[in-house]
């Protein structure tokens, strides 16, 4: 894969268009209005410039990514003519989305991918193409170009070919290294109400509209709990709970995670996070 188009450079467009970039991609950002997409190419810079400032982007490289890897169109058929990739990241509007999933289908090459960043959408029940098997939603968190999680969902119909699957569990570590890559690395800034703030309150007008979710229903107990009180597994009170603590003294277990969080508090706290 060499080449992806990002539609829609927003809020979540713009970095991804950066992500790619970053990887070393020909990436054609594009979105309706040249206006928006000179904001896309000024927020890039300073994202780029923020993560040169603490070491993690070599600024002698910014001409490459911002110049030379990401083309800025308002031509879609440009934009997704030679692409193997296309991710969407327009309005959570289904008939918008439905409309522009039947143009990429047209538009682009019969073998690329075309991918969704819907946060609450199930594209799968409207959007309709010729290459279902090659229709997948590939969620980012925000911001992309700092947040290193994405979440891959299949339709019914998308292909093991698009996705690489895997018919295990998740391990409690891999459940784990996605939280704390996630909400977790945004929770302490953000919080919950500024998170708001920053995804659009716009966007979540949208989602709190969607009346088509339904959580699942309470159990009231969990079979895998049930199953490890019952081998005595109870946690770090016992040495072993979904982890294995090995035969570390509990005042040593609690001594790790004490130090780790009080070295957690004083660093939000120098950052004024705390006050």
């Amino acid at each position: 894969m060499n080449n992806v188009t990002i539609v829609g450079a927003g809020t979540m467009g713009h970095s991804l268009a950066q992500v790619f970039a970053q990887g070393g991609y020909q990436v054609f950002l594009n979105d309706i209005s040249q206006d928006i997409l000179i904001r896309a190419k000024s927020l890039i810079e300073a994202n780029l410039e923020t993560l040169a400032e603490v070491g993690l982007f070599d600024s002698k490289d910014h001409s490459a990514v911002v110049e030379e890897r990401i083309i800025y169109t308002t031509d879609l058929a440009d934009a997704v003519a030679s692409s193997e990739l296309v991710i969407e990241a327009i309005v959570e509007s289904p008939d918008t989305k439905k409309e522009l999933f039947f143009e990429l289908d047209r538009l682009s090459p019969p073998e690329a991918i075309l991918a969704s960043n819907t946060s609450y959408l199930n594209i799968y029940e409207f959007v309709e193409t010729r290459r279902p098997g090659k229709v997948i939603i590939t969620h980012w968190f925000a911001p992309p170009h700092i947040v290193p999680l994405v979440e891959i969902v299949p339709g019914p119909h998308t292909t093991p070919e698009t996705v690489e699957t895997d018919n295990g569990y998740a391990t409690p570590e891999d459940i784990d290294r996605a939280t704390k890559a996630s909400f977790g690395l945004r929770m302490p800034i953000l919080g919950l109400v500024k998170r708001v703030d920053f995804a659009g309150l716009d966007l979540t007008q949208h989602i709190l509209s969607n009346k088509s979710y339904a959580p699942p229903t309470v159990k009231g107990r969990s079979d895998v709990i049930d199953s490890m009180v019952s081998k005595g597994r109870l946690g770090v009170k016992t040495g072993k709970g979904f982890y294995d603590y090995g035969d570390s003294p509990i005042e040593d277990i609690l001594r790790e995670r004490d130090l780790k969080l009080l070295k957690l508090k004083e660093f939000l706290s120098d950052m004024g996070e705390m006050d």
